[in-house]
């Protein structure tokens, strides 16, 4: 009886398909056809090659045993590949051989190739989820019959990415050229596309600009990239499609609008305009983007010493910041000349063709020397017969799909304590600014920011404090890139405080050891120091979340007095309570920051000692309900004018809050109870039924918390809430 497997391969150098076999690790083994057909002769060889690993024996051996003698010649092996969410399909075609001349997995089974490149997709989700198992060898059973069928009906290697946008885009941006000196003409174009029925709400944001005189309203000039932002923005696709088959009738284009969009890179909503608001906008600040627009069209038709010039003095005059939103507007109106050098594309190139990525600049702020420079390199990179793309569109497509790839488990999952902060899309050596945390989506005016991190600066230990919801972890660890300058930094380090965590446990103690021995042990802060007095020209930073869920005298010990700015210096340095040695003295080097959030509505939560607040500067965050909240969720598609009642609603409430003599300003509800993500699910509810549910689900069970014995109370400001 023919059995399925699966295999995974975490090694991307390694190829299935070219080599014609399926590979497992273990090298230390050497030749498994030596060992005696029994699980008991596996077991023993690990445990001999592998004598630190007592727990996991068992398990390797299993795996390598059925590998060898479980896996039969005709079998079906399946072998999942992450890059690009697809799988392989195969007949296994002989038995185990060892590969000693392979650099690494030197265990084969030979393989003939049935069907390669099949999306996940056209598996059911629990046949997905079993070939997602977390392990390196098991067999299928409730996805064997979606196998056997595609191997009835096998699919070609790889499905075609569709590029018929790319005459669109091309033809709109040179129509919109047209409108440079009729920019009037060009937005009753744009606002008779939004009065299309259904498409209104996709154009809000556009009307929300801030102008000179202080009043709010509807944008009064654009550039060419703004006007593509509308169906370039993370909404649905199908609504992409209708925005653009609009634009397609409004602006007279012949080419036929796009119905999918694989390959074009898309703004954040909460950042989707090119221009700054009218009161902040510097003089020919628009003409600048018109300039770098046709500088950009002259460069594509004609590549000479004069269109390169332009080009570098077009992309530097229109800069300001963060240059990779400018560049993918850029790649929307040539995208066979330029790339986008978004977070996806650099992230894949790094990741995947690290050593000609070296030859890029992709930070997120570059020149226009350096753009240029990027737009040569990846024109003669993908023009090789060597380089796997064919075209640019091709080559971000394949980032996309690179940068979606759902993380599986591990094979072994392991649990530490402190780890390495992150973000969705990191890239290392990314510049992070103040700025950077405004373009993120930061509701906190830009001045109360500088003073923020000035305190932090100052006094290298600040917390952040405010009611529930108003966002302390997200700007904690935002700030602590600010100090590292540098985007998901991995001198950014995060725990959470706890009740059952001690000295012993964050600063050193005693630890069981082999032989029923205890043996001194660093804790998370102590490593923390050492790496940053190895790398004492960087700044490093500890977050600490829930700073007063333990008990923050007890678990400093005398690292409070240490922690105090004046006395980051050996001159300062003090023994600990576990000292290695009776000379031992330990100083906190002065180049590492600590970063708290606290949460003072939870009962539950200890007071803090008064000798912790002297060496912390504190910064209270306030709930955000204002214009900015406002314009950055009728930015994802919600009804601009619901919000604002809305929003007017909850600060009414939040005075109640405060107000009341049993509970007080630390017990008001914050703004991310009703602020979705940058990935956010599309908009499928009303803005008004979205916040009923949010009000159903997570409000009120708060406020019945707040009020449990006023239910009057609580129903009163429900229905003032409900009441949009």
């Amino acid at each position: 009886m023919t059995e399925f497997w699966g295999i995974h391969n975490d090694q991307p150098s390694i190829d299935p398909v070219a080599d014609g076999a399926v590979r497992l690790g273990w090298d230390e083994l050497g030749d498994l056809a030596l060992l005696d057909p029994t699980r008991d002769a596996f077991k023993e060889a690990v445990a001999s090659a592998f004598p630190g690993r007592p727990e996991s024996v068992a398990s390797w051996a299993g795996t390598l045993y059925r590998f060898v003698h479980a896996v039969g010649a005709g079998d079906v092996v399946v072998c999942p590949d992450r890059a690009t969410r697809t799988i392989n399909i195969g007949r296994i075609r002989g038995g185990y051989e060892f590969h000693p001349e392979a650099d690494q997995y030197r265990h084969w089974r030979p393989v003939d190739w049935l069907a390669t490149g099949i999306p996940r997709d056209e598996l059911s989700v629990s046949a997905q989820n079993q070939i997602s198992a977390a392990l390196s060898l098991f067999t299928l059973t409730t996805a064997a019959d979606e196998i056997a069928r595609l191997i009835d009906e096998p699919r070609p290697v790889t499905e075609q990415d569709d590029f018929t946008w790319v005459p669109f885009y091309q033809e709109l941006a040179d129509t919109i050229r047209t409108f440079r000196d009729d920019r009037h003409g060009l937005l009753e174009c744009v606002w008779t596309v939004a009065e299309t029925p259904g498409l209104e709400r996709y154009f809000r944001y556009l009307r929300t600009e801030l102008r000179a005189d202080g009043s709010r309203g509807a944008l009064r000039d654009i550039d060419p990239f703004t006007v593509f932002g509308p169906f370039n923005r993370g909404i649905t696709d199908s609504a992409r499609a209708r925005i653009a088959s609009s634009y397609r009738t409004v602006f007279e284009i012949t080419a036929a609008a796009p119905a999918s969009f694989a390959g074009i890179p898309v703004v954040n909503n909460w950042n989707s305009w090119f221009i700054r608001y009218e009161n902040e906008r510097s003089p020919g600040e628009v003409d600048h983007l018109w300039d770098l627009a046709d500088a950009a069209i002259a460069y594509a038709a004609a590549g000479n010493e004069n269109t390169r010039e332009r080009l570098v003095a077009a992309f530097d005059a229109a800069a300001r910041g963060n240059t990779r939103q400018l560049s993918m507007g850029i790649y929307w109106i040539r995208p066979e000349t330029f790339a986008a050098y978004d977070q996806v594309n650099a992230g894949f190139l790094t990741a995947q063709y690290p050593e000609f990525a070296t030859t890029l600049a992709l930070r997120s702020k570059i020149d226009g020397e350096q753009f240029l420079a990027n737009t040569e390199q990846i024109q003669t990179w993908v023009g090789d017969d060597s380089t796997p793309f064919t075209s640019i569109p091709e080559l971000s497509a394949a980032a996309w799909r690179y940068a979606n790839i759902k993380h599986e488990p591990s094979a072994e999952p392991h649990d530490t304590t402190l780890s390495v902060a992150s973000d969705s899309d990191p890239i290392a050596g990314d510049i992070y600014t103040l700025d950077s945390i405004v373009e993120d989506g930061c509701f906190i005016p830009r001045p109360e920011l500088d003073t923020i991190q000035e305190r932090l600066l100052a006094k290298k230990n600040l917390i952040l404090q405010g009611p529930p919801g108003t966002g302390k972890t997200w700007l904690a660890r935002r700030l602590a890139w600010t100090i590292c300058n540098e985007r998901g930094s991995d001198r950014v380090s995060v725990l959470q405080f706890h009740p059952s965590l001690s000295y012993e446990d964050f600063v050193r103690g005693w630890r069981p050891a082999a032989g029923g021995r205890l043996e001194l042990a660093d804790g998370p802060f102590l490593e923390l120091c050492r790496h940053a007095d190895d790398r004492p020209d960087d700044s490093h930073v500890l977050v600490i979340e829930e700073i007063n869920r333990g008990n923050p005298a007890q678990i400093f010990g005398e690292l409070l007095t240490l922690l105090e700015a004046d006395k980051r210096n050996p001159d300062n340095a003090m023994r600990l309570a576990y000292p290695r040695h009776g000379d031992e003295r330990f100083h906190i080097p002065p180049n590492l920051y600590v970063i708290g959030t606290m949460n003072l509505a939870d009962r539950s939560l200890a007071l803090v000692d008064m000798a912790l607040r002297r060496r912390f500067a504190f910064v209270e965050l306030e709930p955000q309900f204002g214009s900015a909240w406002t314009e950055y969720v009728s930015g994802l598609g919600h009804d601009l004018e619901t919000l604002e009642r809305f929003g007017a609603r909850m600060q009414e409430l939040n005075i109640r809050i405060a107000e009341d003599r049993g509970l007080g300003r630390q017990f008001r509800l914050g703004h991310s109870f009703v602020t979705p993500g940058p990935s956010h699910a599309p908009v499928t509810l009303t803005t008004r039924q979205w916040l009923d549910r949010v009000v159903q689900t997570e409000i009120t069970p708060l406020l019945e918390e707040y009020w449990f014995d006023r239910p009057d109370t609580v129903d009163d400001v429900l229905t003032t809430l409900r009441e949009l």
